[in-house]
């Protein structure tokens, strides 16, 4: 989310509108929004519809706890940006684009936990 709040002016310099769903209650995602100063919509699913709609599948544990997230996770510690998982850890992110008609033109299915889409694939996608 740190990552993605430090892209927004490249996505705003694209058109590109941020939105990021999450697993939290209402009252988790205004924690995280002002802990980070966050300035894109925050959509909240604790009942993880939004993920199952797009096929963003359950992981296996490598995905989500395996070797490739440890250096992700030592980086978030260090940025503060990582606490307590108050969601389900199992659940895989994705990232999904949407024209403004409402079609699905680019879609990234993490491949474990740590596997975020770089910045310039979404703004490819977009143009």
């Amino acid at each position: 989310m740190v990552n993605l709040q430090q892209q927004q002016k490249e996505f705003s310099e694209a058109q590109v509108k941020t939105v990021v769903v999450v697993m939290a209650e209402p009252e988790q995602a205004l924690s995280l929004i002002d802990k980070f100063g966050l300035t894109y919509l925050v959509l909240c699913d604790p009942h993880q519809i939004a993920y199952q709609h797009f096929g963003i599948q359950q992981g296996r544990p490598m995905q989500y706890i395996g070797p490739k997230t440890w250096l992700a996770g030592l980086r978030a510690m260090i940025r503060g940006g990582m606490g307590k998982p108050s969601y389900d850890i199992k659940q895989m992110h994705g990232t999904i684009v949407i024209d403004s008609s409402g079609a699905v033109i680019y879609r990234h299915l993490g491949r474990h936990s740590a596997d975020y889409t770089p910045l310039a694939d979404v703004l490819s996608a977009t143009k």
